[in-house]
């Protein structure tokens, strides 16, 4: 989904291999090392506990080494940028963004109840009929809520960057944050065709411009197809419902 135009519906996850991201890895991996060796060297200006274990002492270094890794991780220090800055140039992917998909990897896929939870939550909210959101989330990501695809949109309403920051989404693969912008976007688009879900969706798939450029749905196959499937699915979900 983009504000601004058409997304193919092909997912895949982050690309977290990236010339960029490998450097990004170097760097943190250098300031894990640099605040593991100045937490020893601050635990070498106390006085030794003789009566210390053998067993407590590789505890202790255990924490210190994940207290390290967990600085580097998350950016506590600074150092890693630093370094990231002169190994890869003015022009390198922003940090955040290869941290955001190291996340994704590093996360859990959403859970049928998780996400169930999160769509009621967001249709309570916003007034919004909660077969049209799981339709959308099943046409956009098949309920994947780690979904990423061949244009960048993200998660389990396909959030692209751009519209995620406008929704105040700090993190697209946080599958409540991804809810609660992408159905408060898909109410905004109700709200601006008067209740047409046809041009709501139409313009949640290529973009409010071109349904005003066209009248209403764009002559795009996949738009057409798109906003065709989306009022199946809920459909569906209501027969589902009334069972």
């Amino acid at each position: 989904m983009s504000i601004n135009g058409t997304d193919g519906l092909g997912m895949r996850l982050p690309n977290a291999s990236s010339d960029d991201a490998k450097k990004w890895k170097v760097a943190q991996d250098f300031e894990a090392m640099f605040v593991h060796q100045m937490l020893k060297s601050m635990r070498n200006t106390v006085p030794k506990d003789k009566d210390m274990s053998t067993g407590r002492r590789i505890f202790t270094e255990m924490l210190d080494e994940q207290i390290a890794n967990k600085a580097s991780q998350t950016g506590s220090f600074g150092l890693a940028q630093i370094i990231y800055k002169e190994l890869a140039g003015k022009n390198a992917e922003d940090p955040r963004k290869i941290m955001a998909a190291q996340g994704a990897y590093g996360a859990t896929r959403a859970s049928e109840n998780q996400i169930e939870k999160w769509i009621t939550e967001a249709s309570e909210a916003m007034s919004m009929d909660k077969n049209l959101i799981r339709a959308v989330i099943r046409q956009e990501s098949s309920g994947n809520s780690l979904a990423r695809s061949n244009k960048g949109a993200k998660g389990l309403m396909q959030l692209m960057d751009s519209t995620a920051k406008e929704l105040g989404v700090a993190n697209p693969y946080n599958g409540r944050q991804n809810v609660m912008g992408g159905v408060k976007y898909l109410k905004q688009l109700l709200t601006k065709y008067d209740g047409d879900e046809s041009k709501a969706l139409a313009a949640y798939n290529a973009g409010p411009g071109a349904v005003e450029q066209y009248g209403g749905i764009p002559p795009f196959e996949e738009t057409q197809n798109y906003v065709k499937n989306v009022l199946k699915y809920k459909e569906e979900f209501s027969q589902e419902e009334v069972l």
